[in-house]
């Protein structure tokens, strides 16, 4: 299971394109870095839809929180043909650099991540709209909704 948690009735603004709040994942049955964590919801949102971006063209990316040595990294699962494309994702403290802790390790349907990313945009951007936050509000109109990750091609019969 995957879960975006951004509440926005967290949010406080606190400068140009900067607000504070609450923001975590919930990998399995971790919350990743811990439920109600604090941050900066916008930059760790924007380091997540980057990460997935990325990872939707086949690439291994990391997503960062701002307030603490963690992160997460997505690593595209090769799929079998004509079933759904999968990722894998894991919570990682890095605290002691030389020997990084995964604390969450999760492959999952690709689809549920961009459905929670694309979920999750559509509530900043509301939320943006009735902050009547323009510099925001505009960032995020910015991000266009990511696609639908397809099933993989069917093996060739030949």
């Amino acid at each position: 299971m995957f879960e975006l948690k951004l509440p926005v009735e967290t949010l406080q603004v606190r400068g140009p394109l900067f607000a504070a709040g609450e923001v975590w994942l919930r990998l399995g049955g971790v919350e990743f870095p811990g439920a109600g964590w604090t941050d900066s919801p916008l930059s760790v949102f924007g380091s997540l839809y980057r990460a997935v971006e990325a990872a939707l063209k086949g690439e291994t990316w990391e997503a960062y929180f701002f307030d603490g040595p963690y992160f997460v990294k997505l690593i595209p699962v090769a799929a079998a043909p004509g079933s759904p494309h999968l990722v894998r994702i894991a919570g990682v403290c890095d605290r002691d650099e030389a020997n990084p802790a995964v604390l969450a390790d999760i492959t999952i349907p690709f689809r549920d991540v961009v459905q929670g990313v694309n979920l999750t945009l559509q509530s900043l951007r509301a939320w943006a709209a009735d902050e009547g936050d323009a510099e925001i509000q505009a960032m995020l109109l910015a991000m266009p909704y990511l696609p639908e990750p397809s099933l993989s091609a069917p093996a060739s019969p030949c």
